[in-house]
């Protein structure tokens, strides 16, 4: 078999196989100093090459098998010799540049304002192509075995990894003092099953999520005063000197100590959030939300609110972990329309209670979560007969159980406009 044939064959393979990477933890108290050298300096090398490529006229006249690369040191330049960074790995992170060129295009061609790539003060991201021989994975030490290091890495979190995937390229990246292995397994497909109910989600700055059944989560992650706290040290004047102008070994320290500090505040966010989508995606087959523009609501106002949730994050996992997602058009007025009578009357920010003419009452954004649903089933053309009310209300209370026990949200119910059950 040629190579492009096998190419061909590995794409008609993958088609039929899920993609799914998972992080691997290098245990640093495992580590010999020797090990944490050697990492150290592999990242170091990256970023030598990396400059190296860029600074060529041509990228594709760069030479992957070079020993060493001229590297600026002030104003001179020194000769530094690559000893961890093997020719394979520059291949990668050629490959690598290659790619981030033609997203750049891909960008000017739809009308985007697009600049040059940029030399690079530290490169966080080594990929490692092939499995066997960049890397090496045992499972029954929990250890990767990294290409040109003695000592074997021990990983947390290798159970993750079902045994019967198969193991493609992994990436070695680096988080202020950690080292994790991003590994990309494919596995047979299997297709996704849910109880056939349909439910309706409208998103918002103060309930940030709420659902038709009369369901609202509220959560948020604000930054914590520790992070405060560091800006205002990291921004202070000193010897005449503000921010970036000022350059010492203690700023970078801060800065070191708020990038871990707001690692942890995107960790709670992203859990929160898998946790969130999880719940409703395994209790509804058909989801419908409407296209939300979450850019504008930052120009409202509400630009802390968006930044403390992750409401962006679960419309996109929604669209991608959903059995059927049901995208409602953005300017489809879920708010404004009466489902009764189907007038439309305009309500202000102040208003949280829909009253229309007709004698039509309910919650601001529960009323505006139903008429998404509606609308999301009309599009999908779901026929009324065929839509088991007792397995949506089944499922609502699952539903309502399983985000009840998610640490970090509030959630209530609204049986009616004068009643409202807090857990």
């Amino acid at each position: 078999m040629t190579r492009i044939e096998s190419i061909l064959a590995t794409k008609i393979k993958r088609k039929s196989q899920t993609c799914k990477v998972f992080e691997l933890k290098v245990d640093i108290s495992k580590l010999s100093q020797k090990s944490i050298k050697h990492l150290n300096q592999l990242f170091i090398e990256a970023k030598w090459f990396y400059n190296y490529c860029i600074s060529q006229y041509n990228i594709n006249d760069a030479d992957t098998t070079l020993k060493s690369v001229p590297v600026k040191v002030g104003d001179n330049f020194e000769i530094r010799n690559f000893s961890t960074l093997k020719s394979h790995m520059k291949q990668s992170t050629k490959k690598r540049i290659f790619s981030s060129i033609k997203t750049l295009k891909s960008l000017r061609n739809k009308g985007c304002k697009v600049g040059k790539l940029r030399f690079k003060t530290q490169v966080n991201s080594v990929n490692l192509a092939e499995y066997h021989k960049d890397y090496d994975i045992n499972y029954e030490n929990s250890t990767v075995r990294l290409s040109g290091l003695k000592q074997k890495l021990k990983v947390r979190g290798l159970e993750q990894i079902p045994k019967d995937s198969e193991i493609a390229n992994a990436n070695i990246i680096k988080k202020d003092h950690d080292y994790y292995f991003h590994v990309t397994t494919f596995s047979t497909k299997v297709n996704k099953i849910a109880p056939k109910a349909s439910i309706g989600i409208d998103f918002g700055c103060k309930t940030q999520l709420t659902l038709s059944d009369g369901t609202k989560i509220e959560f948020q992650v604000p930054v914590s005063n520790k992070i405060k706290r560091l800006d205002r040290r990291i921004s202070k004047k000193v010897n005449g000197k503000i921010g970036k102008d000022r350059q010492s070994n203690n700023r970078k320290k801060l800065q070191k100590q708020r990038r871990k500090a707001y690692l942890k505040l995107v960790n709670r966010k992203s859990d929160i959030k898998n946790k969130i989508v999880n719940a409703i995606t395994s209790n509804y087959e058909n989801v419908c939300f409407q296209d939300e523009s979450i850019h504008a609501w930052y120009s409202g106002g509400h630009g802390k609110k968006i930044q403390s949730s992750a409401i962006g994050g679960i419309l996109s996992a929604l669209k991608h972990k959903a059995v059927t997602p049901i995208e409602v058009e953005k300017k489809f007025p879920s708010t404004q329309l009466c489902p009764k009578c189907g007038n439309r009357r305009k309500l202000s920010l102040n208003e949280r209670v829909y009253i229309c003419e007709c004698e039509y009452r309910n919650d601001r954004d529960v009323h505006s979560a139903q008429n998404i649903k509606s609308e999301g089933i009309k599009l999908k053309k779901i026929p009324v007969d065929y839509r088991d009310l007792k397995i949506e209300e089944n499922q609502s209370s699952i539903c309502f159980n399983t985000l009840s026990k998610i640490s970090g949200i509030k959630v209530s119910k609204i049986d009616s406009l004068s009643q409202e059950a807090v857990t």
